[in-house]
């Protein structure tokens, strides 16, 4: 087994958003742009080579152009990758990656069948050529996957093409882009299924907006750690809730490189956090500090969850602004 030098959690690997726009503009286009996306079936752009050859011309990378000899049919994927795609029905020969188990991140996809070539930051290259898959697509670059070194993506990108998932400026961006990725593999992306996906995440937006409204609530988007909090300012999850009406607080991302806030236990309680979303929180969460304990969110037991990746789906995300939506209507001020 081959093995990265990186992990998510060490790395913090999301992509800031940098674009604001009001509700009432973030609702319209929005609607617009997954309701086109799901009416029309549109696929990314593809050309026809000699030998039956197709172009996938990749949605959010601009110049990023992936030449395939034949419509891809076998395709492996990190399990990030198949948790946005198995709900078009666009189904992988093989896994490997990071939080296949996480049933936050996987939501209702069955890996019990999918055969495993890597888990977390390895993979078994030969396993992988064994199956001679036509892509691979994952969390990444056009240079490969995130947490693999540069070696080990030379190798994985000698095997096929490497798709990467799509890095949009916004969650409803990526959603769609997302959407193009599934259709150029064959995925139904315009079944009954998703578009009345499509109008729940309308209505979970509406939820959340009219939940928040007049509450003077400030949520932190957080993953506690040992050596610090870490908190989501700027990430596309916060975004949105801003764009609905939310107030986020958390230390700003570093200007260059890791995106994710960097604050010191001993400043923890200086950011008057009244909600803290817990990026995988479950039943099962266990962190505990002295100052983390100490938090007025934590003493008040006004926890809810959140993710940095797992399903870029409307479904996925209707789903999560519901939630936070009776997180926020339950809550009260207490910073």
């Amino acid at each position: 087994m081959l093995q990265s030098r990186r992990s998510p959690s060490a790395e913090r690997l999301v992509f800031a958003v940098l674009r604001r726009s009001s509700l009432a503009v973030l609702v319209a286009t929005s609607a617009l742009l997954l309701a086109s996306c799901a009416s029309t079936g549109a696929a990314p752009e593809q050309s026809a080579g000699s030998g039956g050859g197709v172009t996938l011309e990749h949605p959010s990378i601009d110049g990023l152009s992936i030449d395939f000899d034949a419509q891809p049919k076998n395709i492996v994927m990190d399990c990030y990758a198949y948790s946005s795609l198995h709900e078009y029905g666009v189904e992988p020969v093989a896994l490997f990656g990071y939080e296949c188990d996480n049933p936050f991140v996987m939501g209702d996809a069955d890996i019990s069948n999918i055969e495993v070539v890597g888990t977390d930051g390895e993979i078994d290259v030969e396993k992988l050529a064994k199956l001679r898959p036509d892509a691979i697509i994952g969390q990444g670059t056009a240079d490969g996957w995130n947490w693999f070194d540069e070696d080990v993506n030379a190798q994985i990108t000698r095997v096929a093409p490497f798709v990467p998932l799509p890095s949009s400026e916004t969650i409803e961006g990526r959603i769609a882009d997302t959407r193009e990725i599934a259709d150029f593999f064959g995925g139904d992306v315009a079944s009954e299924a998703i578009v009345q996906s499509d109008e729940d995440l309308e209505q979970a937006k509406q939820a959340f907006s009219d939940a928040i409204t007049d509450k003077n609530l400030n949520l932190m988007l957080t993953s506690p750690a040992k050596e610090m909090l870490y908190t989501g300012v700027g990430f596309a999850q916060a975004e949105l809730l801003e764009e609905l009406g939310a107030t986020i607080v958390g230390a700003d991302a570093p200007k260059t490189g890791n995106p994710w806030g960097q604050v010191a236990w001993e400043d923890a309680s200086t950011y008057p956090a009244d909600i803290l979303l817990v990026e995988g929180y479950s039943e099962d969460f266990s962190f505990s500090s002295e100052l983390w304990d100490a938090l007025p969110a934590v003493q008040a037991d006004q926890l809810g969850a959140w993710s940095s990746k797992g399903a870029m789906t409307a479904s996925t995300y209707a789903a999560w602004l519901n939630d936070v939506a009776a997180l926020v209507s339950s809550s009260t001020k207490v910073s």
